[in-house]
Formats: structure tokens, C-alpha cells, sequence
């Protein structure tokens, strides 16, 4: 081909993107959508690990951590001088001493109330080599303020309920500090409230002080409860772990590597098992938009048959014939390409953004993701030449006169029993009234990789909807459970186990506005059988009270077994009447000695959270701390913020949480979390807009001439849009419906894998009525309102024109 030639027919193929501009424009968004979406969605997990080693190499996480049991302390040096005599001493290359301890935390502003229970950590002032201070807003603890009742705020908390970067808050109900930045170290990247769960940044308060202040304020002066270390390069961890275990083992401490923290573990696991979510969505996406554009491409090219024929019957050879359809192909792809990279760009930026606004760690890097980018472009540019190729080489080998047949559907040879039943039969209203079924049932095929192409798009749809509705079953179970009697009720935290006859649960039960209380036990435990273990809160409590008492599932143990979730028991492959290890503190001559203990299961409890267990009061025995308690459930008889306030100011109390907290929590984080899904949901619905808009514009292509003709024998425009709205309304019909069980398909898919995601959590696949009448009313308005988009076109139709036979 001459330099001649390829002027022709590049001037010949700009005339035919100039004439289909639209047409091609669409489709080539068409791809672009799905191949970036593909792009930007498969980044984040490379994004979030890149981002967490960054974070924590920055602030110096420790490699070991020394943790004495709750209500254990020891002098200042103490867990230094275990550190200084250890055999490999010289592989530490630092370690700091730390005061953890629960607290109540005032942080009210003017009109707005704000009681929460939190944590005091006391640790070293300035850069510490382990475990550093980040501050997001204000300053640090700074060289000079070793003795000042300063205060550094965990910043999400203080943004997610918009305190200033400094201020004034109490600690207990006496003591005023003075914070003066927000910030957080490595352990609270996420925040764990006392429930064990990655849900307590809203309702848990983290307060970091110098060591002294912290140690005057919490009431341990000259204690501590925690030690972080960090190993010199190329140190034996493990031989360091061992050695730190045996020093640190005559006061109850307890090591813990880095790994083994919940927030980091989680962090990592979350960054690659939420990938697999992304990427189901992605492949969804990309799958719709490849169908789409590939049916779509295909019809356009099919839409040239009459134009191929001619030339055939004029004797062009098919070679030549090819090549102006190719050009259209290739049109699509570049543009397609070219859109992609934006588009991968700007779902990149928009996920990007929701992430660092979830996961607030102190450096984040989100670099451009070649590989990905590079997969999707190679994609954008296969689908629209493939699907350019099929139709040419259709039309090449029929004869001139087949190709040369007009309609919509000459090539095609209409049949199947269903068409000829619906033919045959007399259909109610007007003629021109059923044609619409009709059409629909005569292009078998094409009806049918249309409605996939929206079923793709209404299935990514379906699938972030179900999310959504699968979390708030969980939450509505989890609600349901805790508040089936006495939903108001307030479980008070008390600093540490008193008998339940003394001072401070007497104190609790008379305040004013307190209608009814039971004190119990909270006791942190681990349970453990052939099939595994598992973290868990023990709470010992009278079954006979009237405050609350969880509900019993399938009661076959004895009366002083345990009560497990429906999901631990499955986790662990027990069932009531089975005997599980317990490994748990128990208190011994004053002191306190971890031991395992076989325990019998008493039966299960319905709440979704695998975590909580219960007890009967006579079950205390098994911790050496029968006629204790170191909670007190109470239900107030009022004011629920004045009893509060009032239980706030018992010296004591170091928490004050509804029964409704966890539920709440659940909320605020699938709040956080529709802002990915909100991305997604924007991504189908442009997409099946998109594959609605171009197939009424091809439809509108290929009928031409019938159009023309109802125009020529005086059907106004209003009815021949009508007949076009109700056939692709009917091909929205059936792609919502497909959608919808195949979102829910995907959904169970996605669910599957939360075992690992959200282990604690027992979750079902679960699509609400709203969400599924919500997806199928806009997957048929979507589809079906599509061709509304070219009445200006049908109406400035040249009719003669169009109703020539030879063009």
C-alpha cells in the first residue's frame, strides 16, 4: 500500500470517526471505564504495604514488648535491670519503659458532652528510640516537659469528633491536663478499644504523657506495667524472645514480638485479603465493559454489512474491504487506551484518598502502578480489535446479496420457538406495540451479550450494596442480642477486682439515678481445641439477674460451662457438651499465675462477635476470684448523660460504656467503609449508562430505515421512541435480574473470604429488599430510558434519505 493509499484511508477513517464521533466516544469510555478501574482498584494493596513499612520504620516499632497482667506493676528500672541481665543484652539496641493503664477521659467542649474511656500511656519525653510519638497536629512531648501534666491526644479520636489540635481534658474526675498536639505511636495506627476489636477510634480515648505526669495522675507513682525494645541488626530474635520471657516471668509479664501486635497483624492482613475484594470487583467491571464493548463493537461493524456488500459486488478485494471497519477498531482502542490511563488515574486518586482518610498512617506512598496500568492498556487495545475482526470476517464470506439485504436483522435468520410462539400469537394493543418484544426475541444473540454486558454492571452493584446490607445484619444481630432487655444499660469499669460487697460497687449500684445494677467479672482469656484457638472476654455474671443475660442456644452442658458465639463454637469445632482448653490468669497467694483449665460448653449464644463468652457467677471459682467483680452493669432510672457524669466522678472508674457501644462502633466503621464502595457503585452505574447509551445508539443505527418507514406512514416520534424505550427497557429487565443473582454470587464470594479479613466477626451474605427493588427500578431506568438520548437525532431524520436501499 503506497503513501497514496494510507492518505485515503486515513482521510476516509477520520470522516467515518467524525460521523460516529459519539458512537465512538462512548465505546471508547466504555473500555476506558473498565480497564481503569481494573488499573486503579488492583494498586492498593501495594500502596498500604509500601505505606505500612514506611509508617513503622519511621516511628521505630518495636521488635519485643513486655506486658505485666492487668493490676500487676513494678518499680521504675525494674524491667530495665531484667533487660540489662539478659545473657544477649549487647543485641538490644534500646529499651524504654512504659505505664499503660485505663482511664476515663473528659474531653467536653462547651455544650457538647464527650465521656469515653481511654488509655494513659506514660512513656519517655522528646525522640524515643523505640515506639515513637507521631503528631499529626500541635507538637510533642518535648525535651522540658518530663515533669508537665501535658498531654498529646490520639488524632483520630479528636477528629472524629472535631476537637481542636489543643485544649483541656480531665483524666478520672480530678484531673486536668493540658493537651497540646494529636498525634499517635505505632501501636494505635488503628485503635483497639477494650472490646478487642479495630472499632474504638470514636469511643476510646488514647492519652500520651511524660512517664511522671502519667504516673502521678493514673495514682502508680514510681511504676510501671510496659517495656518496648528494639534488637540491634542481625540480632537472634527469637533467642532474645526466649531469654526476655524467662527474666520478665517472676512479675507476670508476658512478650510479644511486633508480629504479634492485633493492629499491625491487621493492617497486613487487611492490605492483601481487602485486595481480593477489589479484585473481584475489578474483574467484574473489566468483564462488563470487555462484553459490552465487544457485543457493542461487533454490532457496529455489523451495522456496515450493506456498504461491505456493495463493495464486494463491485469487486473490491475483502483485504481492502477490512480495513476501513479495522481503522474503526483501532479508533476505539486508542481512544480507549489513552481515556484508561485517566481514568486508572483519577479511580487510583479517588481510592488513594478514601484510604488515607480510613487509615490515617503517618506517611503514605501511592506511586503510579505500571504493571497494572500496562495490563489494563494491553486489554483496551485487544477488545475492540478482536471484536472488529469477527463481524468483518462474517460479512467477508456471505455473498454480496446477503450482505447487501437491508434491516436490521437480513444477515440474521430469525427462528426458535419462542419467536415463532410470539409471532403466531396475538399480543394485546397496537402492532407496533409488540414489535418491541418482538425485535428483542428475533437477535437472540445480540439481546443476549447486551443483557450480560448490564448484567456485569448491575452485578458489581448488587455485590457493594450486599456489603453493606451483610455488615448491618451483623450489626442488627449484634443489637439485637445486646439489647433485648434493659437496652439503656451501662456497664461500668471498675480499676480492678473488689469484692462485690465493698466500697466501690456499693458506690456504683447507690448512685443517684441507678435503678437496677449487677456487678460481674470481664476476665481476658484464650480458648484452644484440635481446630485452633481464639482470643477471647469471659464476663462472669448471675444467670438469674434481672439486668441482662445472653440468650442460650441448644442448652446440653452442665450449669457451670461456658457460653460460646455460634461462630466460636464453629471456629473451634465444638458443640455444647464438648470441653475446650481455657488458657487464663488465675490469682493465686495475691499474685497472679497464667494456667490452662478444661472447661465444658454450656451451650451458645446468637451474637455475630466470636469474642464473648459467658459464665455463671459460680464460675468465678475457676479464676481464684469468686465474690469479686471488676464490672458493674447498671440501668439507669433518667438522666442517662447526668448518671454518666455522675459515675464519672467515682474515683475507681475507669470506664463507662453502653450495651450498645460495639453496635455503634460497627456502624462508624461501615460508615468509613461505604466511601470505597461509594467508588465502585459510581463506577457500574456510569458503565451501564454507558453500554445503555450505546446500544439504543446502534439500535437506532441498525433500524434506520424501519424508523424512516413508521416516520413516512405518519407514526409520530413519540411512538417510535416508545417502541425503542420498552426493547431496551425489556433487555434491562433481563440483564438487571441476571445482575442480581449473579451480585449475589460475587457477594457470597466476597463473604467467603472473611474468615480472614474479619475473623471475629461472624457474617452472612445478605441482600435487603430495598437493595434489591433499589438495583432492578435503575437497571431498567437506566437501560431503559437510554434511547430518550437520541430523540433529537430521530427527529431531524432526513426520511428519504434514509430510505434508500443502495447508499
Amino acid at each position: 500500500m503506497d503513501a497514496r493509499s494510507v492518505r485515503l484511508w486515513v482521510r476516509w477513517s477520520w470522516r467515518d470517526l467524525r460521523r460516529r464521533w459519539l458512537l465512538v466516544t462512548a465505546l471508547a469510555l466504555t473500555i476506558a471505564l473498565g480497564t481503569g478501574v481494573y488499573a486503579g482498584l488492583g494498586g492498593t494493596t501495594a500502596w498500604r504495604i509500601q505505606s505500612n513499612d514506611a509508617s513503622y520504620s519511621s516511628l521505630r516499632m518495636h521488635d519485643l514488648r513486655v506486658r505485666l497482667p492487668e493490676g500487676g506493676f513494678v518499680p521504675d528500672g525494674t524491667l530495665l535491670t531484667a533487660v540489662d541481665g539478659l545473657d544477649d543484652a549487647a543485641s538490644v539496641e534500646a529499651a524504654v519503659e512504659r505505664l499503660v493503664v485505663p482511664t476515663l477521659v473528659d474531653a467536653s467542649t462547651g455544650s457538647h458532652e464527650l465521656l469515653v474511656p481511654g488509655e494513659l500511656v506514660g512513656m519517655p519525653t522528646g525522640t524515643s528510640a523505640v515506639d515513637s510519638l507521631y503528631v499529626a497536629e500541635g507538637r510533642g512531648l518535648r525535651v522540658g516537659d518530663e515533669q508537665q501534666p501535658v498531654a498529646v491526644l490520639e488524632s483520630k479520636f479528636a477528629t472524629g469528633h472535631d476537637l481542636p489540635a489543643q485544649g483541656r481534658l480531665l483524666l478520672g474526675a480530678e484531673q486536668p491536663v493540658d493537651y497540646v498536639g494529636t498525634g499517635y505511636t505505632p501501636e494505635y495506627f488503628q485503635v483497639i478499644g477494650r472490646s478487642g476489636m479495630v472499632l474504638g477510634e470514636r469511643g476510646f480515648a488514647v492519652v500520651f504523657m511524660p512517664l511522671a505526669p502519667a504516673q502521678a495522675a493514673s495514682g502508680h507513682a514510681g511504676q510501671v506495667n510496659d517495656l518496648v525494645l528494639r534488637a540491634a541488626p542481625g540480632a537472634d530474635l527469637a533467642l532474645l524472645d526466649d531469654q526476655l520471657a524467662d527474666a520478665v516471668a517472676p512479675y507476670g509479664g508476658v512478650v510479644t514480638t511486633a508480629e504479634d501486635d492485633p493492629v499491625r497483624r491487621a493492617l497486613y492482613e487487611d492490605a492483601h485479603n481487602d485486595q481480593k475484594t477489589w479484585n473481584v470487583f475489578a474483574f467484574l467491571i473489566l468483564f462488563g465493559a470487555a462484553f459490552a464493548a465487544f457485543n457493542l463493537v461487533t454490532r457496529m461493524i455489523e451495522s456496515q454489512r450493506r456498504e461491505i456488500g456493495v463493495g464486494m459486488a463491485l469487486g473490491v478485494p475483502p483485504r481492502v474491504l477490512a480495513v476501513r471497519p479495522l481503522l474503526v477498531g483501532v479508533q476505539i482502542a486508542v481512544l480507549g487506551v489513552v481515556a484508561g490511563i485517566g481514568v486508572g488515574w483519577l479511580t487510583g486518586q479517588a481510592m488513594a484518598g478514601v484510604m488515607t482518610d480510613l487509615l490515617p498512617l503517618p506517611v503514605w506512598q501511592t506511586p503510579f502502578q505500571a504493571g497494572r496500568f500496562a495490563q489494563a492498556a494491553l486489554l483496551g487495545l485487544l477488545i475492540p480489535l478482536v471484536a472488529a475482526v469477527l463481524p468483518i470476517a462474517r460479512a467477508l464470506r456471505m455473498s454480496p446479496v446477503d450482505a447487501i439485504r437491508s434491516g436490521a436483522y437480513g444477515a440474521a435468520r430469525p427462528g426458535g420457538r419462542l419467536l415463532r410462539l410470539v409471532t403466531r400469537a396475538r399480543l394485546p394493543g397496537k402492532t407496533y406495540v409488540s414489535m418491541s418484544l418482538r425485535n428483542v426475541l428475533r437477535a437472540g444473540r445480540r439481546t443476549a451479550f447486551t443483557a450480560l454486558g448490564v448484567a456485569a454492571a448491575v452485578t458489581s452493584l448488587v455485590a457493594a450494596f450486599g456489603l453493606m446490607d451483610t455488615f448491618s445484619a451483623a450489626g442488627g444481630a449484634n443489637a439485637a442480642e445486646v439489647s433485648r432487655s434493659n437496652p439503656d444499660r451501662l456497664l461500668v469499669t471498675l480499676d480492678t477486682f473488689h469484692p462485690v460487697g465493698s466500697a466501690l460497687p456499693r458506690a456504683v449500684a447507690d448512685t443517684p439515678g441507678v435503678a437496677d445494677s449487677e456487678p460481674q467479672l470481664g476476665v481476658p482469656a484464650t480458648f484452644s481445641t484440635d481446630a485452633g484457638e481464639l482470643d477471647a472476654f469471659v464476663q462472669v455474671l448471675d444467670f438469674d439477674n434481672d439486668v441482662w443475660t445472653p440468650s442460650l442456644l441448644d442448652e446440653r452442658g452442665p450449669a457451670d460451662g461456658l457460653v460460646l458465639s455460634e461462630k466460636a463454637a464453629d471456629d473451634l469445632g465444638v458443640a455444647p457438651g464438648d470441653s475446650i482448653a481455657v488458657r487464663h490468669l488465675v490469682r493465686v497467694d495475691g499474685g497472679l499465675r497464667l494456667v490452662t483449665s478444661q472447661v465444658p460448653v454450656r451451650a451458645l449464644h446468637p451474637n455475630p462477635w466470636r469474642t464473648f463468652a459467658y459464665l455463671d457467677a459460680d464460675g468465678a471459682a475457676l479464676f481464684g476470684l469468686a465474690g469479686t467483680a471488676n464490672q458493674v452493669v447498671v440501668v439507669p432510672s433518667g438522666d442517662v448523660d447526668q448518671l454518666r457524669r455522675d459515675l464519672f466522678e467515682l474515683p475507681g472508674v475507669t470506664a463507662i460504656e453502653s450495651a450498645s457501644s460495639l453496635a455503634d462502633a460497627l456502624d462508624n466503621a461501615l460508615e468509613e467503609f461505604t466511601g470505597i464502595l461509594r467508588v465502585i457503585e459510581v463506577a457500574t452505574l456510569l458503565l451501564a449508562l454507558l453500554i445503555a447509551f450505546n446500544t439504543a445508539s446502534i439500535s437506532a443505527d441498525e433500524r434506520t430505515r424501519e424508523h424512516a418507514t413508521m416516520f413516512a406512514f405518519g407514526l409520530p416520534p413519540r411512538v417510535v421512541m416508545t417502541m425503542a424505550v420498552v426493547e431496551n427497557a425489556l433487555i434491562g429487565v433481563l440483564g438487571t435480574l441476571l445482575g442480581i443473582v449473579g451480585g449475589f454470587a460475587g457477594l457470597s464470594y466476597i463473604v467467603s473470604g472473611f474468615d480472614q479479613v474479619m475473623p471475629d466477626l461472624a457474617v452472612e451474605p445478605t441482600l435487603s429488599a430495598t437493595t434489591v427493588v433499589t438495583t432492578f427500578v435503575l437497571g431498567v431506568l437506566v437501560v431503559g430510558l437510554a434511547p430518550l438520548l437520541g430523540v433529537r437525532r430521530e427527529r431531524r431524520m432526513d426520511i428519504p434519505a434514509a430510505l434508500r436501499v443502495v447508499e
